[in-house]
Formats: structure tokens, C-alpha cells, sequence
């Protein structure tokens, strides 16, 4: 079964398994998703990419008991060789992009160096209740010199927490970027004292790959230092 379009051709699983272990135990699944290579996927590759999303040891059987392909973007589910080729440059740059920069010492817009040729974590919320990025939304992720992308699908609303802010911050991210407009506000305030650019009002970033992607961001030339043209760049192999 198949439900729902995107104009990357990508797919992901939604299954229920049970996995059960050689040394005893086992581990119940309902409702998981993964990314896969293809568009479709059997149930004995199925339990080998579970084995290898999750790095499970000394796994005896895995049983799917429930599954349904999604054509969805990629959410970077780890070790599932979902990854594409191919060079591709998407412009992000909407009408309501703009650019919020550190209220610190020193608080402008970072040299070149610090908003372009950036790898991207990449952090989609699609879906979700509240489409709102929390430490462990962060968690599985590595932070440090990275620029944070996260789509949430709406333009209004927020998109992190503050406690987000403080695992970001804290881990090294350069900065973040989000579909999101949402450019007042606590977490603003929280970004900016942090020393961390915030790039919002971003689009299509349903054309992104999970994994792959290099953030450029390039202010124009003027006083008003809030307008920036930003592009996700697509590596050869990703």
C-alpha cells in the first residue's frame, strides 16, 4: 500500500516487528519508520536494516508483523544506505527568509566563512503534533560545526525549544535554520544571546536529502543586515 506524494521519489516504512535476542529478551515495535534505499523492501531486509538503524548485538530473529510504504521524504535514519547521487543546488530563499544575528560582544553577522560550505543536520518534524524540536529531536544527531535545518512543515509557530537551544549552543552547532517565520520570541532571544545565527521563513526544503547537504547563506549588501539568500548544496555522493 501507498499513500501520499513528494517530489523527491524517496520512501519510508511504517511497520510493527518484534525482535527477539539469542542471549534471551525481546524488543517490541509499533508504528516505527525508516527510511529505505528503494521503493519498496522484503521483510527479511527490513529486520537487517532494524539491526542496523538501532546497532542491535546478538539479535536471534526478527518477525515483521505490519508494514506500508510511504512516499515521504528521508528523515536521515541511520546505517539504512538510503542515501542518493548526484549534484543538486536548491535555493531556500523565500519571501519572509530572513536572518537574526548574536546580541553578544561581537553581535553581527559572522564572516563567510561561518555561513557558507556548512554540513547540515538535517531535522524533520513533518507529521509530528507538535512539529517542535526538543533535545531528544537533537539527540541523534552530531552538532558540533554543523548548520541545524529544521523543517516542521508550518510556516507559523515555533520551531525549538529553549532547552534545545542549550543542547545546541552547548554542542558546538554554527547555526540553525527552519521553514518556520518565526522570528520573535523567547527561543529568538534564547539563539541570539547563545552567539547562534538564526536563518527563518526558509523553502523548499521538502527537495533537501536526509544526509549530504552543505548550508550556504550569503547576506546581501545594504543596512538591512536581516536579508539573506541561503542555499542547501548536494554533494556528488551523500
Amino acid at each position: 500500500m501507498t499513500t501520499g506524494t513528494n517530489n523527491s521519489g524517496e520512501w519510508r516504512v511504517d511497520f510493527d516487528a518484534e525482535v527477539v535476542f539469542s542471549n534471551g529478551g525481546a524488543l517490541q515495535m509499533q508504528g516505527f519508520r525508516l527510511d529505505i534505499p528503494g521503493d519498496d523492501i522484503a521483510d527479511g531486509e527490513l529486520g537487517e536494516l532494524i539491526v542496523r538503524h538501532l546497532g542491535l548485538l546478538m539479535v536471534g530473529s526478527t518477525k515483521i508483523t505490519r508494514r506500508e510504504l510511504l512516499q515521504e521524504p528521508h528523515k536521515g535514519s541511520r546505517n539504512t544506505g538510503a542515501a542518493g547521487s548526484g549534484r543538486t543546488t536548491t535555493d531556500l530563499t523565500g519571501p519572509a527568509t530572513r536572518a537574526a544575528w548574536p546580541t553578544g560582544p561581537g553581535g553581527a553577522a559572522p564572516g563567510l566563512a561561518g555561513l557558507v560550505d556548512l554540513p547540515v543536520v538535517l531535522v524533520r518534524l513533518l507529521g509530528a503534533g507538535q512539529p517542535v524540536a526538543d533535545r531528544l529531536a537533537l539527540a541523534p544527531f552530531d552538532l558540533a560545526g554543523h548548520a541545524v535545518v529544521v523543517q516542521t512543515g508550518r510556516a507559523a509557530g515555533p520551531y525549538l525549544t529553549e532547552d534545545a537551544v542549550d543542547l545546541l549552543a552547548g554542542q558546538g552547532a554554527l547555526l540553525v535554520a527552519t521553514d518556520s517565520r518565526e522570528g520573535n520570541g523567547p527561543v529568538a532571544a534564547a539563539l541570539a544571546a547563545a552567539g547562534l545565527p538564526a536563518l527563518t521563513g526558509l523553502t523548499g526544503l521538502e527537495a533537501l536529502p536526509a544526509t549530504g547537504v552543505r548550508l550556504h547563506a550569503v547576506p546581501f549588501p545594504g543596512q538591512d543586515t536581516s536579508l539573506i539568500r541561503v542555499y542547501g548544496v548536494t554533494d556528488d555522493q551523500h
